[in-house]
């Protein structure tokens, strides 16, 4: 096709391929964009894992050595505890702990369970320091397991001795 002023122009065809192209490139961005915001629902007893949480019940208490922690942990609830996360109240530090590390309880503490977990690295946190103690519990999503982490309104309030 020749304009008027003798200069060629596109094809119909081509310019009809580069939008599809254009279309489809930008529908994988967007996708791809989505898929890393919407993340996957974790569930535990075929409900969302927010409301096992209320389930939890348990019993802390952290004891400081010259290097290292140890943790008393009591479950006193309906749900399994994975692991723990220790926040300081005021200093806002955070440490976790998973008890797939080694200790006398296996990967978690079930219902009635109670274990010490010891050579734990307490990090900054120092004698008579306020600390919350926030469950750990593991939830199924439709390809693995994965740990949530309890908001703190379910962590129980201890206090480094």
């Amino acid at each position: 096709m020749i304009k008027k002023d003798g200069k060629k122009g596109l094809s119909p065809v081509i310019a009809t391929v580069l939008l599809v192209s254009i279309a489809l490139i930008l529908a994988l961005i967007i996708f791809l964009w989505a898929k890393s915001v919407v993340s996957e629902k974790i569930e535990k007893f075929n409900e969302p894992i927010e409301n096992s949480c209320e389930k939890v019940k348990f019993r802390a208490e952290l004891i400081r050595g010259s290097d290292k922690g140890e943790v008393h942990i009591e479950n006193i609830g309906n749900v399994a505890l994975y692991g723990v996360e220790i926040r300081g109240k005021s200093s806002g530090t955070i440490s976790s702990l998973s008890f797939t590390k080694a200790n006398s309880c296996g990967s978690t503490i079930t219902v009635g369970e109670t274990c010490d977990v010891g050579d734990f690295d307490l990090g900054e946190f120092k004698v008579d320091d306020k600390v919350i103690v926030v469950p750990v519990i593991l939830g199924e999503t439709n390809s693995n397991k994965k740990a949530f982490i309890c908001d703190t309104n379910y962590g129980v309030e201890t206090t480094v001795k």
